[in-house]
């Protein structure tokens, strides 16, 4: 959904690309949609009392399920045109999803590391400190989103209108790397000091026993950087490309880059609700406990 540019693609790859990624992303959204909103009212129904990890779990699917439900949007703009007010709306939901799904990993990777770490610093945490953390991750996410809806427009591609991204200036140019930056690799970076940390703890023999918060975490940032690295890796390209002035090389794959994305959205109700140890306690554990 950004950063496309097909000038230098021929029909048939543009075709088979366009095939691959909108069957990708009609899959996403018939097992996606219905796992996160399985993860909802398991955690609603099953808990009294959900504890942060919980909070983290709702937010995520909430997440994620803002994001997949636009997928039918983009598999129709592969076959038709779009007006600038749909790409504008869907663009943002895209954005500010993502970014909610990105910090909110990150936070579940911190939150426990602190609790195995530095549980009495965490305990100091009070439901309402918590609740800004929350609120706070989609303020963050809905920032973030701006320069991109902004930049979003429709463009004619040949004989077709598309919503794509116009990098035109130096200015946007760096907003876009800057996103890049604060949108995964900062995050990564923070994602893998809290494994080092946990798995730096899990080893010590007073901690052995809580080595499945390591495995979890080790899941999230595999996960992560599995479907996030491609997409991510292709924009770094296509910004330097921009700034040099020369052609791109990977944007033949952008969509089904971009595509991957989706799929980890797919993932995360499996991965974060159904492997958490935390949800498998019993029905009236208090926020306290994880």
């Amino acid at each position: 959904y950004e950063y496309f540019n097909h000038s230098n693609l021929n029909s048939t790859s543009e075709t088979t690309a366009y095939l691959v990624s909108s069957g990708l992303m009609g899959l996403c959204f018939m097992i996606g949609v219905p796992g996160n909103i399985g993860v909802i009212l398991f955690i609603l129904l099953r808990f009294k009392k959900v504890n942060f990890t919980a909070h983290l779990m709702l937010n995520l699917a909430a997440a994620d399920i803002l994001c997949l439900i636009t997928l039918p949007v983009w598999i129709y703009s592969v076959l038709d045109n779009i007006d600038r007010v749909t790409c504008k709306f869907f663009t943002a939901l895209v954005y500010c999803s993502a970014y909610s799904s990105v910090i909110t990993v990150t936070m579940l990777s911190v939150y426990r590391c602190l609790r195995i770490r530095h549980p009495q610093l965490w305990s100091r945490m009070s439901k309402r400190r918590k609740r800004v953390l929350l609120i706070s991750s989609w303020a963050l996410a809905l920032l973030f989103s701006c320069p991109g809806v902004l930049t979003q427009e429709i463009v004619k591609v040949e004989s077709k209108m598309e919503c794509e991204r116009i990098l035109k200036s130096e200015a946007i140019l760096i907003v876009a790397l800057l996103e890049s930056l604060l949108g995964f690799f900062v995050p990564f970076t923070i994602m893998l000091t809290s494994y080092y940390c946990l798995y730096k703890t899990a080893t010590q023999g007073a901690f052995r026993h809580r080595h499945r918060p390591t495995k979890l975490v080790t899941r999230i940032v595999i996960v992560f950087f599995i479907f996030w690295a491609p997409h991510q890796i292709i924009k770094l390209e296509e910004i330097c490309a921009a700034f040099l002035q020369s052609e791109t090389v990977l944007s033949f794959i952008s969509d089904i880059a971009g595509s991957l994305t989706f799929i980890n959205s797919c993932v995360n109700p499996f991965l974060y609700a159904f492997s958490s140890k935390s949800l498998h306690k019993r029905k009236n554990e208090s926020d306290t406990d994880d």
